[in-house]
């Protein structure tokens, strides 16, 4: 079952935008107040005077018991279903969560004046209705998608919520980066997105010229696009390379300057990457490099690069001492995330980008965090299969991205300490990596690694509950991912691989640590003991 459960407070909406999607998409429209009234032929207010709440809640379990096991449809629910964590398992089992979000005022300006609702009937009800909201919003939060809707109209707040739940080439999901500020872009999210690649590209603004930097396992999906590009008149021209974390170097960057100049590229051309994180982090440098900078595009093809490193403008090439080394904050001018473009990858590299999915939901997010354990216990990743259907993968994927987008919009240049908390996992992660000379293991199975030994750190710390780390290790080992350290490892090799990480702060070792599922910090002078331990925990001798 795929249905889209439309959650919110009363008075956000929820009938209204979901009679009009369900007309758009000609799907059952399922309103579950009005259902629980016609099977009990009652009132919800007679319900609440003559039965009590807590008979009211129990109607509307039962009813959504029965809805899930129904042919796919858009379900209006009422106001406090999320107060029952059954329920939100439920919902999350057999359809997406999409939150309409409405502001304390802007729900009282539309209820001041119902008298069919039997939680305001109170002396106070606009102290009520907030008080309802504030309870509630943990709760709200948990769901796939959130939309804002104080500005919108309702068709306006249907087409956001349709996009979330069936987003299409022509009509993508869309997540602002930066917005109103200079460095500004969107992303765009849809199955098929490649077909109106270069629609999108050529609405940013004109470019004198192409060139397109891709793997030569790519050249079909990079071809198609320059097809499309080629129409506007612009000389287009490919680069291939090589892939691997070994061709991120000052070498590799090199060597593309000569071929952009060769290809005649100057500050009006534009750079598009179509590949997975380290082309991405290589393009990324180049273009914030070359001629002092000229515009590139991302079109990620891994689902690593898709989540997380094609987001956020921090281009790199490693050097032997570490990742990350030579770098730049250099924004791309636009990123088209296609999940159709992961189909031909293994099961490997679709557990290489959970892994980072994973650290958002832990780190940011309990309500990714609870979709990707629903995931899981699904069977759509497993050790040694993937379910690749699109359809179960994109809402996930621009959560992460608009997490990401989120965090870079409040902290582009890693300033704050905000953006700081994207790199759970990172410090032992990016240090084993090094330790590895970037080969055997992927950035995501480091990084699962590097979560659990940073959440024994936490629990050394005081900071992170047992609860929390059995958790993550239960999690990490179900996606099949790396929860050991490999065989072998000393702590001290590791150690003097942190010591050159770029986040450190002078000689001390400040590293991010859970709170609780979703909620992190970032914690400085982290004593070597308490790291020694971490790793012990994790095989390290």
């Amino acid at each position: 079952m795929n249905h889209l459960y439309l959650i919110g407070n009363m008075g956000s909406g929820k009938t209204t935008v979901g009679k009009r999607i369900a007309d758009s998409l000609r799907l059952p429209f399922y309103d579950m107040d009005a259902l629980i009234e016609q099977a009990s032929g009652q009132t919800i207010p007679e319900i609440f005077a003559r039965e009590g709440e807590a008979r009211f809640r129990e109607l509307e379990s039962t009813l959504l018991r029965e809805i899930a096991q129904k042919p796919a449809g858009v379900v209006a629910t009422g106001g406090g279903v999320v107060l029952s964590e059954a329920n939100r398992a439920r919902m999350r089992h057999s359809g997406w969560l999409v939150y309409l979000k409405a502001s304390p005022q802007t729900l009282w300006k539309r209820l001041q004046r119902a008298r069919n609702r039997p939680l305001l009937q109170t002396s106070n009800p606009r102290e009520m209705l907030e008080a309802i909201v504030r309870a509630r919003e943990p709760f709200y939060q948990e769901a796939d998608w959130v939309i804002e809707v104080d500005a919108l109209t309702p068709a306006q707040a249907a087409d956001a919520a349709q996009r979330a739940y069936r987003p299409a080439p022509d009509a993508p999901m869309q997540v602002a980066v930066l917005p109103q500020q200079p460095h500004g872009y969107p992303i765009y999210i849809a199955p098929a997105l490649r077909t109106r690649a270069a629609r999108l590209i050529l609405h940013q603004r004109p470019f004198a010229r192409w060139v397109m930097l891709t793997h030569p396992p790519l050249l079909c999906w990079a071809e198609s696009v320059l097809v499309q590009l080629g129409e506007s008149g612009s000389p287009a021209q490919t680069i291939t390379l090589r892939s691997g974390e070994r061709m991120k170097s000052l070498r590799s960057a090199k060597r593309l300057y000569e071929q952009l100049l060769q290809a005649g590229l100057d500050r009006s051309s534009l750079l598009i990457v179509l590949g997975g994180g380290v082309l991405g982090d290589l393009g990324g440098f180049v273009a914030a490099t070359y001629m002092r900078g000229i515009p590139y595009v991302q079109i990620p093809t891994t689902l690593l690069a898709q989540v997380d490193s094609s987001v956020g403008g921090k281009v790199a090439v490693d050097l032997p001492q570490g990742k990350n080394l030579v770098g730049a904050f250099h924004q791309p001018a636009l990123v088209l995330i296609d999940p159709e473009l992961l189909r031909t990858l293994p099961a490997r590299h679709w557990r290489n980008g959970f892994a980072e999915m994973l650290k958002y939901g832990v780190a940011l997010r309990k309500g990714l965090w609870r979709r990707l354990q629903t995931m899981l216990n699904q069977g759509v990743l497993a050790p040694r299969r993937v379910r690749k259907d699109p359809t179960e993968w994109t809402l996930p994927i621009a959560q992460c991205v608009n997490l990401k987008a989120q965090i870079v919009s409040e902290d582009e240049r890693d300033l704050s300490g905000k953006r700081a908390l994207l790199n759970f996992g990172h410090t032992v992660g990016h240090a084993l990596e090094a330790a590895l000379g970037y080969r055997g293991w992927l950035h995501g199975e480091a990084v699962a690694v590097g979560m659990i030994a940073e959440a024994e750190l936490g629990r050394v710390l005081g900071i992170t509950p047992d609860s929390v780390v059995r958790e993550l290790r239960e999690t990490v080992d179900l996606a099949g991912l790396p929860t050991q350290l490999p065989a072998g490892f000393d702590a001290e090799t590791l150690l003097n691989a942190m010591r050159h990480d770029k986040k450190r702060a002078g000689d001390a070792l400040s590293v991010v640590l859970l709170n609780e599922v979703g909620s992190a910090q970032l914690e400085p002078n982290i004593p070597l003991s308490a790291m020694q331990e971490a790793l012990r925990q994790c095989g390290a001798s």
